[in-house]
């Protein structure tokens, strides 16, 4: 997901598009998901969105335009499920977030794979955060809500057992959502990687 007005940055330039090693953040976020086991990768851009498609043209992944991502990021994630109507399972990534690295993508697919839980979420040293793995049953169910975290309300309500944890011993990734974020993600002292 890469649609995001990026509100709380403050600046001219959307954070997914801030440099990163080179690229713009959103290129290593989607070179991450593209290296990894997943069988596609769509971007959902929205704000800049010719820009956005443009940083991650040639990765190998598909940018989808979300023209209603002004309404919030559930748009998003339908545009998302309406470019890939037929999976099993989606893994929600967001373009903020280049510490989420091929291996840990790689981990949560080997979880589906293996167990096809209705929904999982990553549990990192310091909570739970993205990724999120939601089975095509449990992303149905998140397409038709609205407001904020909807997402997260709809797996805490879920069953006791329908959402499996994949704990990662390591804290989370840098979620890039303010310009302190930023200037910690580019001097190293957060350098967003989990390894």
């Amino acid at each position: 997901m890469a649609a995001g007005l990026s509100e709380r940055m403050g600046g001219q330039i959307p954070k997914q598009l801030l440099p990163l090693g080179g690229r713009p953040l959103v290129a290593v976020t989607v070179m991450n998901a593209v290296a990894s086991s997943l069988d596609e990768v769509v971007v959902v851009t929205g704000h800049h969105g010719d820009e956005v498609a443009a940083a991650v043209a040639g990765t190998g992944a598909v940018a989808v335009a979300n023209p209603d991502y002004r309404q919030g990021n559930m748009t998003s994630l339908r545009a998302a499920w309406e470019a890939l109507p037929e999976c099993e399972a989606y893994l929600v990534l967001l373009a903020d977030m280049p510490g989420v690295t091929t291996a840990i993508i790689d981990r949560m697919v080997t979880v589906w794979t293996a167990t096809q839980p209705w929904a999982a979420t990553a549990v990192f040293t310091d909570g739970r955060r993205h990724p999120l793995l939601l089975s095509a049953a449990a992303m149905s169910q998140a397409v038709v809500l609205t407001g904020p975290k909807a997402v997260w309300k709809l797996l805490d309500a879920a069953p006791q057992g329908t959402v499996v944890t994949i704990d990662f011993a390591i804290p989370a990734p840098l979620d890039v959502n303010t310009i302190a974020d930023y200037e910690a993600l580019v001097s190293g002292s957060r350098d967003g990687s989990a390894e």
